[in-house]
């Protein structure tokens, strides 16, 4: 029996039994996602203009 016999793909970097499973729901993800995004704007806006004073 070849490797390509059983049914695997030998491209696909995981088979269809070993595919990792990530806790949580995609809403959760995509509010993770936001608030560090709008937290890091936030800070950026914040912070850059008070480096712009500094003395070089």
């Amino acid at each position: 029996m070849t490797p390509s016999d059983d049914g695997r793909n030998p491209l696909s970097p995981y088979y269809p039994s070993e595919v990792p499973s990530v806790r949580g729901h995609g809403r959760r993800w995509f509010a993770v996602l936001v608030a560090l995004l709008l937290l890091g704007t936030t800070f950026l806006a914040l912070v850059l203009p008070l480096l712009a004073f500094l003395p070089p």
